[in-house]
């Protein structure tokens, strides 16, 4: 019998936070690779080789190692890489540091003059790509001018259930908790499984998922970041049901983010 698609699971339960983890963003890797050019895949294999899921959270993996040798200034500039920042129009901004838009032009800059570089260094930008896709799919690591509070993390009130007694009890729920997690509580399920998950909900839908730019993509996330917001302000309470309705909204940037990498390898890798 063909399974029904996780997402009908998102919509009917309750949602439960569990993190865009390693073995999610593999799956996301092993469809986008699906989704490649031939040329592009001979290439990703001969610079990343032929399973790049191991690349996955890299940036993170990189920062944590070199954290004990940098002073907590340096590593909150670092870590200024994963956010996105962006005017009140949702259009990108100027940034004098780190940003994920710049540092992510930036790497596909260096993939696509490849020549001029060496493997490893092409290596490396292909890895920040990867990073950069997803971070910027995350609606918590959105930045907005005009949106004092999108410019930290904070916390909002979500009752504990639509009917009963504890529909008057009330929990604490994390701006960032809202879009990094959103699998339903199912941590147990393999890579091959959301990959299998990915490709049903993706469908023949690849093509309307990957259109468009890296800064339209940005523009049309910051839109919706600005939505959220406004629901989620801090000490707001959300109610149960808009709360629940998160969770396709987050899975959907999930597919976004898997379809949209394989359109950014594809276009800078011939």
């Amino acid at each position: 019998m063909k399974r029904v698609s996780i997402l009908l699971v998102f919509v009917l339960s309750v949602f439960v936070a569990n993190a865009w983890s390693r073995k999610c963003d593999e799956a996301a890797v092993m469809v986008a690779k699906e989704h490649l050019t031939p040329e592009a895949k001979k290439l990703v294999n001969k610079y990343l080789g032929k399973s790049y899921a191991d690349d996955v959270k890299y940036l993170y993996d990189l920062e944590k190692e070199q954290a004990p040798q940098l002073s907590k200034k340096a590593r909150r500039a670092a870590a200024e890489v994963h956010y996105l920042h962006l005017d009140g129009n949702f259009q990108p901004k100027k940034v004098k540091g780190k940003d994920a838009l710049k540092s992510l032009e930036a790497a596909l800059k260096v993939v696509s003059n490849r020549k001029s570089h060496s493997k490893r260094e092409v290596a490396v930008a292909l890895r920040t790509v990867i990073n950069l896709v997803f971070d910027m799919h995350d609606l918590s690591k959105i930045r907005i001018d005009g949106i004092k509070h999108s410019m930290r993390d904070f916390r909002y009130s979500v009752p504990m259930a639509e009917f009963g007694a504890k529909k008057d009890q009330f929990s604490k729920v994390k701006w960032s908790k809202s879009w990094s997690y959103f699998d339903g509580g199912y941590n147990f399920f393999s890579a091959n499984y959301w990959a299998e998950d990915l490709r049903i909900y993706i469908g023949d839908k690849y093509a309307d998922y990957a259109k468009g730019s890296l800064r339209e993509w940005v523009s049309e996330n910051g839109a919706l970041a600005a939505h959220y917001l406004e629901l989620c302000k801090p000490n707001q309470v959300v109610g149960y049901v808009d709360r629940r309705l998160m969770s396709p909204v987050n899975y959907e940037m999930y597919v976004k983010a898997t379809c949209r990498l394989a359109a950014l390898l594809n276009e800078n890798l011939k």
